[in-house]
Order: C-alpha cells, then sequence, then structure tokens
C-alpha cells in the first residue's frame, strides 16, 4: 500500500499532457486496460459512464469465455473494478441507478462461476462483497411498492452458489427489526414443517441456515439458540460452542454461562475441553468474575499446555506465581503425546536445549510431519542449535526427493546447501548419522535425480 502511494505521489508530480500521452500509448494493448481507461474518462459524465456499466455487466452475463485456474484472478480483478465504479462514481449521486447495476452485477454470478475454475474462490469472494454492495445501495435507493422482505426472501431462496452467504446476516443493513421478525417468523415455520417432514435433508438445513442468519441480522442469542435447538434438541460440542461463541459476541454472558457450564462430551477433538474452558474464560471476564476467569485460565493451561495459554495466565499472576506456572508447563508438555506440542512451547518458552534433546531422542518422527509444520518449527529453532535443525533440513530434504517433488527441488538444493554450512561448525552428531553418512545414504538412493544435483551444484 505505502508503494502504491508513493507511485501515486510520483505521477502528480508528471506533467499532465506527459502522463496523458503514456495513457494513450497503452490504449489498445489489452481489453480490460481499455475498458478502465474508458471509465475514467466517463467519470465526469455520470449518465454516459452508467451506459458503459450497463453494457459491460451485460457482456459479462452473456460471455462463455472460460478462465482457467490461473485466469480466474483476472475476471475476479474485473468485477471488482466494475464493483469500484459503482460504489465510488454512481452511488453518491444516483443511488438507485447504483442498485439497478449492483443488482445486474450480482445477477451475473451464475454465469460468471460455471465458466471459470474458482478453486482459491477469488471470484465467488468478490461476488459476496456484491452482495454487500448491494445491500448499500438498496438501503439509499428507492423502496419497492412490495417493500424490501419479498425481494430479501426470493434472493435467499437462490443462494445455490453462495455468494448471497452475507445477505441475511446483514439484512439489517435494509431492513427494520419488525421486518427481519417477520423474516424469522417465515424462516422459523418453515423449519418446523420441513422438520415434520424428514430430518436432517438439505431442506432442512437451507431453513435452519437462513434463521440463523436472521438471528445474527438481530444479535438476538435466544433466536440464534432457539434455531440450532429446533434441528438438534441434544446439540454436539460444536454445535454448543456455536451457541456461545455467539452469546459471547453479543455481550449475552449469562446465556453463554449456561451452556459452558453443561457436560460438551466429544466430537473427534484431542482436547474437547479446552475449547469449553477457553470460552469460559472469556465469559467470566465479561461478568467480571475475576477470580474465576483466572482460576478457568490455569485449569485451561493444564487441560491444554500451550505457551500461548501460559501467556493467557502470566499477566494475570505474581512474577513467583509465573515462575511457577512456568516450570508447571514444561513438565506438563513433557508427557504430551504429540511430538510437536513438545516442541512448540519449549522452543517459545526459551528451552531450546531441552527441545533439542527430545528431537534427538524421537528424530525418527520427523518423517511422518507434514512439510509445512517441518517448516514451521525450523523457522523457530535458535542457529546455535545446530543438531535441532539438521533433524529439520534432513527430514525436509528427503521428503522432497523420496515425492520427486521436482518443483520443489530448488528448496530441496538449499537445503542440502544448508547442511553442507552445518556440517563445518559440528564437532559429533550425537546419535545422529554425520554429514558425510547421511551425503552417501541420499547419493546412493537419489543419485539418478540429475536435475536435483544440478541445482544443488548450481547452488554450491
Amino acid at each position: 500500500m505505502k508503494k502504491q502511494q508513493g507511485i501515486v505521489d510520483e505521477l502528480a508530480l508528471l506533467d499532465s499532457v506527459e502522463l496523458a500521452r503514456f495513457i494513450v500509448s497503452l490504449y489498445g494493448e489489452d481489453d480490460f486496460l481499455d475498458a478502465k481507461i474508458e471509465r475514467l474518462l466517463l467519470k465526469k459524465d455520470i449518465s454516459e459512464l452508467v451506459k458503459s456499466l450497463k453494457k459491460e455487466i451485460k457482456s459479462l452475463g452473456r460471455s462463455t469465455y472460460f478462465y482457467s485456474y490461473y485466469q480466474a484472478g483476472e475476471l475476479a480483478e474485473e468485477i471488482y473494478q466494475l464493483q469500484m465504479d459503482i460504489e465510488n462514481t454512481v452511488l453518491p449521486g444516483s443511488p438507485d441507478l447504483a442498485f439497478k447495476l449492483a443488482d445486474d452485477l450480482l445477477d451475473t454470478a451464475e454465469n460468471s462461476l460455471n465458466r471459470c475454475d474458482d478453486s482459491d474462490g477469488s471470484v465467488g469472494d468478490v461476488y459476496r462483497d456484491t452482495c454487500l454492495l448491494w445491500l448499500k445501495t438498496a438501503s439509499l435507493s428507492a423502496v419497492p411498492a412490495t417493500g424490501w422482505v419479498p425481494v430479501i426472501k426470493k434472493l435467499a431462496d437462490n443462494n445455490d452458489y453462495g455468494v448471497l452467504d452475507l445477505l441475511l446476516p446483514n439484512a439489517n443493513q435494509l431492513l427494520s427489526e419488525d421486518e427481519l421478525r417477520q423474516l424469522a417468523d417465515y424462516y422459523e415455520r418453515g423449519l418446523v414443517a420441513s422438520l415434520k417432514k424428514k430430518k436432517g435433508d438439505i431442506e432442512s438445513i437451507n431453513w435452519s441456515v437462513n434463521l440463523h442468519s436472521i438471528a445474527e441480522a438481530l444479535k438476538d442469542p435466544a433466536l440464534y439458540i432457539r434455531a440450532t435447538l429446533l434441528g438438534s434438541p441434544e446439540p454436539n460440542s460444536l454445535q454448543m460452542e456455536s451457541m456461545v461463541q455467539f452469546s459471547l459476541n453479543c455481550g449475552a454472558y449469562d446465556e453463554a454461562l449456561n451452556w459452558l457450564q453443561k457436560d460438551w462430551g466429544e466430537h473427534g477433538w484431542s482436547k474437547p475441553d479446552a475449547r469449553r474452558l477457553s470460552l469460559l474464560a472469556e465469559c467470566y471476564l465479561g461478568l467480571n468474575q475475576l477470580e474465576k476467569h483466572l482460576s478457568t485460565l490455569i485449569e485451561l493451561m493444564d487441560a491444554s499446555p500451550t505457551f500461548e495459554n501460559f501467556q493467557r495466565v502470566q499477566p494475570l499472576v505474581s512474577e513467583e506465581g509465573a515462575r511457577e506456572l512456568r516450570e508447571k508447563l514444561i513438565v506438563l508438555v513433557s508427557n504430551e503425546t504429540e511430538l510437536y506440542d513438545q516442541l512448540d512451547p519449549l522452543l517459545k518458552l526459551g528451552e531450546n536445549s531441552k527441545a533439542e534433546k527430545i528431537a534427538i531422542e524421537r528424530a525418527v518422527e520427523f518423517s511422518e510431519w507434514h512439510y509445512i509444520q517441518l517448516v514451521s518449527l525450523l523457522g523457530k529453532v535458535p542457529e546455535e542449535n545446530r543438531l535441532f535443525r539438521i533433524i529439520l533440513l534432513r527430514t525436509l530434504t528427503d521428503d522432497i526427493l523420496e515425492r520427486g517433488r521436482t518443483q520443489a527441488y530448488h528448496h530441496g538444493a538449499r537445503y542440502l546447501q544448508q547442511l553442507d554450512q552445518l556440517d563445518k561448525n559440528i564437532d559429533a552428531y550425537s546419535s545422529l548419522q554425520n554429514h558425510v553418512e547421511y551425503m552417501a545414504k541420499v547419493k546412493a538412493k537419489h543419485g539418478r535425480k540429475y536435475s536435483f544435483w544440478a541445482q544443488y551444484n548450481k547452488a554450491s
């Protein structure tokens, strides 16, 4: 952002004629860029700009060109620019025209999503932003004769692509509380009728999602909880978490406390009670019950001994108390079954020697880790803990070579180069293979991966 502002400042110093000639030199190079230049020139003539926007939106809705995964960002950018022109140029002076344009733009979502590989979600995201623009322009434009409730209801019933997910939760921007209550009653009756017919079907899920969304717009915890219990009279831990989190967000601490004091059971979590305790501590803080807040945080650290949970309680106790809790955390993490859950807190506490000792003893387990997890931990290991770094670098290198990930060979070559450098400063490898032995093993197993060795030798 700072770089962009710097460019703006530099461009502002240029002679206007020189800048105009440069823009003209770009015109004709790219259709998308041409459209942006044309719309820029039309900003002083709103009626002509609106005509141009209508034309581009219509073209967007009719186009059959398919955007690959790598091109989808171009489509998202095109939609975004249309959105920005509507909001920043048309809306301030012509809200009715802006609403019509936003409505037309939102209507192109189905066609756009059908003709692109939107695996990274960029096109869907920009249409979700357009949904918010639709609400903003609607709130500033003339109310239709039938009112906004039927319009909102019709839109929400056609959310097959998920681009309207933000419509109902933000409907309070457009509808009054009475109108929102009308919708809440409509969706609740629909949910009850659907559940009587067949529990768990897609229709019931849609009614439930819409009712929850209206509860969000109303910031009504009682409605949100009722929407959950209608479909799940005995909610599981994830549903209870959702009800509690919503209640906390609304400041309904007593309502949240009611659910936090229940047994959450298990739902596939390795530490099912940790999330409940974390929310309970937040609830006690909201209720200004500070002693219970502190005791719950300590209980949370016992249940889930992470550095982050230690940090939450540390400022609330004396220096001596913090030291005791720190020592307690070190003992607790030593009993963790997952290797990462032992090493991560120790490194964050600065207990690097302890962490390295454990890493050496359990070095074989690193091969089961995900690449991203290995890289993440490597970034936390100090330079002086050379054996620890060697274990991680060897594991990363082995993973790349074992999988034959040619696109990552340059990373593997870099890791091996780092191992070469580390070897120069190590006298003993403890129970690990020394560098000569390790290199011999790698060359024996992967010596024919010539493209890898070419990159390694190039980096030398």
